[in-house]
C-alpha cells in the first residue's frame, strides 16, 4: 500500500512539474481598444448590443491559436459576459478582433442612456483565454485584458418622414382626411414616435390628431394620419374632392426609448390631395 501511495504521489508531482514550465513559457496576450460601434438599442426586442474593436498582441515567439475565452465586461454600470472569436494570433504580431457585448436593454438601460448622452464610461475586460501552446490546450489567466474609457460618437438625428398619399372622403355629414406616410430611421436605435399634428387643407385649419409609430433600429415603418371633422367646419369641402388641393401637417413630436432617452423635434409634412 505504501508503494502505491508513493507512486501516485510521484505521478502527481511529475504532472505538476510538466505543466508548470508551460505556464511560464506562454506570455499573456495584451489588448488595446481601437474602436466602438453601437449595433443596436432596441426597446421592442429588449436588446442592447455593442461591438468593441480590439487589437490583440501576441508577445510570444510562436503562433498562438485562441481556442476559447471566458471574459467579463464592465462598461459603466453594466456587467456582462463576452467571448472572443476563435482565431490565431501570429507570433510577435498584432491582430484585430471584434468583441460583441450583448445583453437585454432592461439590464443595460443606464449604460445605454449614458452612451447616447455622449458620456465617457470606464471599460474593463478580464478573464481567461484558452490557447494551444506546445502541442496542447491550456488556460491563461484570469487576468485583466484591458482597461480603457469609451465614448460613443453618434449624432442623434430625427427620422425622415415622407408623405406617400393624401385623400379626402365625405360621408355621414363628416369629412375624413387621411395622409399615409413613411418614417425612415437612420440610427441603430429603436424609437417610439408619438405626437399630435395640426392639419390644414386648402389653407383651412381642420384640427389636430395623433400619430404613433414603433420605429425599429435602422429600419422604416409606414403609418397613417387620420382626421374626421364635421362638414360644416370645412368651407368648400367639395372642392377638395377634385384633387390638387394643398395640405399641410405640422407639430412637435416625441422620440422615446422608454427608460433611456427622450427627444422632441418639429415635424412638418406638405403635399397635395390626389
Amino acid at each position: 500500500m505504501k508503494v502505491r501511495v508513493w507512486l501516485l504521489g510521484a505521478a502527481v508531482l511529475f504532472l505538476m512539474a510538466a505543466c508548470a514550465p508551460m505556464g511560464r513559457q506562454v506570455a499573456l496576450p495584451a489588448a488595446r481598444l481601437v474602436g466602438v460601434e453601437l449595433v443596436a438599442i432596441d426597446p421592442f426586442a429588449d436588446r442592447f448590443a455593442l461591438d468593441l474593436e480590439l487589437e490583440l498582441l501576441n508577445p510570444n515567439a510562436f503562433d498562438l491559436p485562441l481556442l476559447a475565452s471566458e471574459l467579463k465586461v464592465k462598461l459603466g454600470d453594466l456587467r456582462t459576459s463576452a467571448e472572443l472569436p476563435a482565431m490565431t494570433l501570429p507570433a510577435g504580431e498584432k491582430a484585430r478582433a471584434s468583441l460583441r457585448v450583448e445583453t437585454t436593454l432592461a439590464r443595460s438601460a443606464a449604460t445605454a442612456a449614458d452612451l447616447l448622452a455622449g458620456k465617457t464610461l470606464p471599460l474593463w475586460i478580464g478573464g481567461r483565454l484558452r490557447v494551444e501552446a506546445l502541442g496542447q490546450g491550456i488556460w491563461l489567466g484570469p487576468y485583466t485584458l484591458l482597461e480603457d474609457r469609451v465614448k460613443l460618437e453618434l449624432a442623434l438625428r430625427p427620422p425622415r418622414v415622407t408623405p406617400l398619399s393624401a385623400q379626402v372622403r365625405l360621408g355621414f355629414g363628416a369629412l375624413e382626411f387621411r395622409v399615409r406616410y413613411r418614417a425612415e430611421n437612420p440610427l441603430p436605435v429603436g424609437f417610439l414616435l408619438e405626437g399630435d399634428l395640426v392639419a390644414e387643407l386648402g389653407g383651412v385649419r381642420l384640427g389636430e390628431a395623433p400619430i404613433a409609430l414603433r420605429l425599429p433600429p435602422a429600419g422604416e415603418e409606414a403609418g397613417a394620419f387620420v382626421l374626421r371633422v364635421p362638414l360644416s367646419a370645412v368651407p368648400g369641402a367639395a372642392r377638395s374632392l377634385t384633387g390638387g388641393v394643398p395640405f399641410g401637417l405640422r407639430g412637435t413630436v416625441r422620440l422615446a426609448v422608454p427608460g433611456v432617452l427622450e427627444r422632441t423635434f418639429a415635424l412638418e409634412l406638405a403635399g397635395t390631395v390626389h
